[in-house]
């Protein structure tokens, strides 16, 4: 089962975006094995301190952490889906 993050802990979380995810995923081998990419790459993402877009609305999914939050020079946090969704909020946010 997956640590789901809710909104209410947004300002807790760890600034760099693969160590935010570190609170869902076990190891950076488990977040590699998820995206289908080395752990050498999860470690770059951490050292630049981003993820790529590519990967982030599945991470987002998975983990509730927003996409603005995980990618910020990609996304913004007044970004919204077509529907209206929030992009990367908790809703719709399926089975893990």
């Amino acid at each position: 089962m997956v640590l789901k993050i809710i909104p209410a802990i947004y300002d807790q979380l760890p600034s760099n975006p693969v160590e935010m995810l570190l609170i869902s995923f076990p190891s950076q081998t488990e977040i590699g094995m998820f995206c289908g990419v080395t752990t050498q790459a999860v470690n770059n993402w951490k050292r630049r301190e981003g993820i790529p877009p590519g990967y982030v609305e599945a991470l987002s999914k998975y983990t509730g952490i927003p996409v603005w939050m995980l990618c910020p020079k990609h996304f913004h946090k007044e970004e919204r889906k077509q529907d209206g969704d929030s992009v990367g909020g908790l809703e719709g946010v399926g089975e893990g």
